[in-house]
């Protein structure tokens, strides 16, 4: 199912209709005349930026910096300003495509404003799998406030803390302005605050209500009574929040000391590069997820870990960075974490906010602290030989961790106690297989002791690809049957297996309204790959710095004034000095998304 629906509102065929598009379809806007042109402006203050620094890039230092508004005087060089008038020419002249047929229709618009506009319904996108689900608004309220009446975790403040919190940030940075740059203080210190805000992802693939009712009724839409065993994901957006540039910053510091944890995976690709071809016969496949992690970090033992990582591997963290300035900002981004819901104020007060920036990297150091102490007790309470291979071969992402396990069924029950022990707040589910089981988005398969991999798909995955009308970029859409083909090609190790994905793919692809040639040569483009290199570790344009974004917001109906900035470009070069300094690659197209 992609829509579920588990309110009391009814809705129409053209409801429903526009919601099967999914939530990243994006309407053909109206042309918009007036981005454009400052679109264009911010492209040309960059050329002149270029000409004024030439290739002298300067650097303090400083890890984060805000955008810099300098504008170098005009008229410095008579080609770069012909080129610059011919540029804003283009971009002022009336748009050329106003016969741009829309992609959805009037009543469909009507649909985009009756479901917006009305109060009594709340629309989510599923916690996994796609899905859309509509709640009543009163309902979804309720079940969000019994979570955040949980007093173990949130506290309601009586009013806003963004201010005070801001000045805790100050005076941080007048603490440790030795440690940090002026561009970094100013970084932490100037931008426009935005409360954050709270809401729930409902996770409908652990609620068996909605599973029966979906597998009852197979179809497109279901609705559906409200179901009694709903969770969410709780969710702390703070985008513009006060603390999420230092937690931007610390994430930053702390990163390159996660692929020092002996379990790190990267992601699900990287994980491949550890599963052997083939195991023992006796070999069970184990897997051990940690119950809401984020929630349940203990602020103590959260900086005792970093602490540890810190003092383990200064070396990796730069010099003017002490350990009290990473220790006392955590504890600001941690001990801050407030937010609002329906007009009320709360605050966390364990765990860390699964929407800030540093979250993934404190919870990995973290569990990678216990860990340490897991492997000691694991050589403490069956033997050396076997606390290093349990060292070697637990890997883990974030709260997900698997294992290949050769021992009796009593030493992993064994070896499951130790883990629940290793704190009282930090509690492992545990699955295992003798055949097969999914870890991340893979589906680990042993074949007497043979070692395969497939795709894994959560039953609640509707496959809510983006929709081939959708008003996106054509090169997003372009891309998205190759990177789709590469990754089934990436993780599906056997050969037949892997024909029947792509097979499924196109089937998808094609519900979406995705041209059959386009799906075909992109397929054929990700076959041709070959495994080493589709597994390897994507490396960075080292190259980068040299590049001229021309960012301007995706609109069909706007005039490509990127067409322009390519075809006048011998004007620009008719200037000894910018010949050299931008060149015909330099200058690329980037597109924003519409909203949607």
């Amino acid at each position: 199912a992609k829509i579920i629906n588990i309110s009391q509102r009814d809705l129409s065929d053209t409801e429903i209709k526009l919601l099967s598009k999914g939530l990243k379809f994006t309407p053909t806007p109206k042309g918009n005349k007036v981005d454009l042109i400052k679109d264009t402006e911010e492209f040309c203050r960059k050329l002149r930026l270029r000409e004024f620094f030439q290739d002298n890039d300067y650097d303090d230092g400083s890890l984060v910096r805000n955008r810099s508004n300098f504008k170098p005087k005009t008229n410095r060089d008579k080609h770069l300003e012909d080129y610059i008038n011919c540029l804003k020419s283009s971009a002022s002249t009336n748009q050329n495509n106003q016969n741009i047929k829309d992609n959805i229709s009037r009543s469909e618009r009507s649909a985009i404003e009756n479901l917006s506009n009305d109060a009594t319904i709340v629309i989510k996108e599923a916690d996994k799998g796609g899905a859309i689900c509509i709640m009543d608004r009163e309902h979804y309220k309720k079940m969000v406030m019994e979570q955040l009446n949980d007093r173990n975790f949130y506290h309601e403040l009586t009013s806003p803390e963004d201010a005070r919190t801001m000045n805790k940030i100050k005076k941080f940075t007048s603490v440790y302005a030795d440690s940090l740059t002026d561009k970094e203080i100013d970084y932490l210190n100037n931008f426009e605050m935005k409360s954050s805000n709270f809401y729930g992802l409902p996770k409908i693939h652990k609620s068996k209500e909605i599973q029966h009712g979906i597998q009852a009724k197979n179809a497109t839409y279901v609705k559906l009574p409200q179901p009694g065993d709903l969770k969410f994901r709780p969710i702390v957006a703070g985008p513009a929040c006060p603390t999420h540039r230092l937690s931007n910053l610390l994430d930053i510091i702390l990163k390159p000391l996660c692929k020092l944890v002996p379990s790190y995976i990267r992601d699900d690709i990287d994980f491949l590069n550890y599963i052997p071809d083939s195991v023992d016969a006796n070999t069970k496949l184990i897997s051990f997820d940690v119950t809401s992690l984020y929630t349940n970090i203990p602020h103590d033992v959260g900086m005792e870990s970093i602490t540890y990582w810190i003092e383990k591997h200064r070396d990796e963290i730069p010099s003017r960075f002490t350990k009290d300035f990473i220790i006392d900002g955590l504890k600001l981004v941690l001990e801050n974490n407030h937010f609002f819901f329906d007009n009320k104020y709360f605050l966390q007060i364990k765990g860390t906010a699964m929407g800030t920036k540093v979250a993934p990297t404190y919870a990995t150091l973290f569990m990678g602290y216990l860990e340490e102490k897991l492997f000691s007790r694991t050589e403490d309470v069956f033997d050396a030989n076997f606390g290093n291979c349990i060292r070697k071969n637990w890997k883990r992402y974030l709260d997900d961790c698997f294992i290949f396990w050769n021992r009796s069924l009593d030493d992993l029950n064994k070896f499951h106690d130790l883990l629940n022990g290793l704190h009282t707040s930090i509690q492992f589910t545990m699955e295992q297989s003798e055949k097969e089981l999914p870890f991340l988005d893979i589906l680990i398969i042993k074949e007497d002791n043979r070692i395969t991999t497939d795709l894994f798909y959560k039953s609640t995955d509707t496959h809510q690809y983006l929709i081939f009308s959708s008003c996106h970029p054509s090169h997003t859409k372009r891309n998205i049957p190759f990177n789709l083909a590469r990754r089934i090609c990436t993780i599906v190790s056997d050969q037949h297996r892997r024909e029947k994905r792509l097979k499924e793919l196109k089937s998808f692809l094609l519900k979406q309204n995705y041209p059959v040639n386009l799906i075909d040569a992109a397929t054929n483009r990700a076959k041709e790959i070959p495994l080493p290199e589709l597994r390897e570790k994507s490396r960075r344009n080292t190259n980068s710095h040299k590049i001229i974004p021309f960012v301007t917001t995706h609109n069909p109906r706007n005039k490509n004034v990127f067409k322009t900035a390519k075809t006048c470009l011998p004007i620009l070069h008719q200037s000894d000095n910018l010949r050299s300094l931008i060149n015909q690659q330099d200058i690329i197209n980037s597109r924003r998304q519409p909203p949607n």
